[in-house]
Formats: structure tokens, sequence, C-alpha cells
């Protein structure tokens, strides 16, 4: 086959809501947030969120990003595009740390590095205990 994409990473944050899926390769943002989109403020669940697999699920926040680096090299080779990957960094992270994240995404043959969202852990709600 010949001038054909095999495979493409999606969806994207919007077309996730409507999909009722979670954001491609990203990991869950947390197991319950709110997310607004066109001014609306939106639920948003980890996927088959039970008591079972409450536990299973870590936040984005709380993921190795060099793990997650690591993964969307190894997934990129197998994607006809190029992948957006996110990072997901705490206030406490160092200039020098990030830019060490971009090296590993350069080094791993990451071809793009879409945001790098950041976030203070100062304030951190237990999940256990919201309601």
């Amino acid at each position: 086959m010949r001038n054909a994409y095999l495979l493409a990473i999606a969806p994207t944050s919007s077309t996730s809501i409507i999909a009722g899926t979670t954001a491609g390769t990203d990991p869950v943002m947390k197991r319950f947030f709110l997310e607004e989109k066109k001014g609306a403020m939106l639920p948003r669940v980890a996927p088959s969120l039970s008591d079972k697999t409450f536990w299973l699920y870590k936040g984005a926040y709380l993921t190795d990003q060099q793990w997650s680096i690591r993964a969307a090299g190894v997934r990129q080779l197998h994607i006809d595009q190029a992948q957006s990957l996110n990072l997901y960094i705490t206030n406490e992270f160092t200039m020098r740390q990030v830019l060490n994240l971009y090296l590993l995404a350069w080094e791993c043959g990451v071809k793009t590095v879409y945001y790098v969202r950041s976030k203070s852990l100062e304030v951190e709600e237990c999940e256990s205990c919201a309601s």
C-alpha cells in the first residue's frame, strides 16, 4: 500500500469527550475531575472506574514522565504520523529537569512534545476522602 497512513493516534481531548474515551495515550488526569470546554464544566471519570479498579489509576502528575517518554518512543516506531506527547510536571521541577525530559524525548525518537502542563502539588486533595 502506498501513500496511505495505517496508524495515527487519536482522539484529542475534545473528540474524546464526544466519544466517551480518554484523550489518546495520555494518562488520566485524575480518577475524577471537571474539565472546562466551551464555557461548560464537564465531569470526566476514568474508564471502568469502580471500587476494584480505583487504586489501579495513577494521576498524570504522579506518573513518572521519563516512563511516559520511553513508552512514547516505543510507540512511535509503529505509528505512521507523529504522536502528540504531553508532559505533566509539578512546580518542583527545575529547568534542568525539564530540559532533560526534552533531551530524553529526542533520544527516544519522539517527534513531538506538544504540551508541558504544570501544576503545584502544594494543595493536593485526598482523593479517597473526596465524595
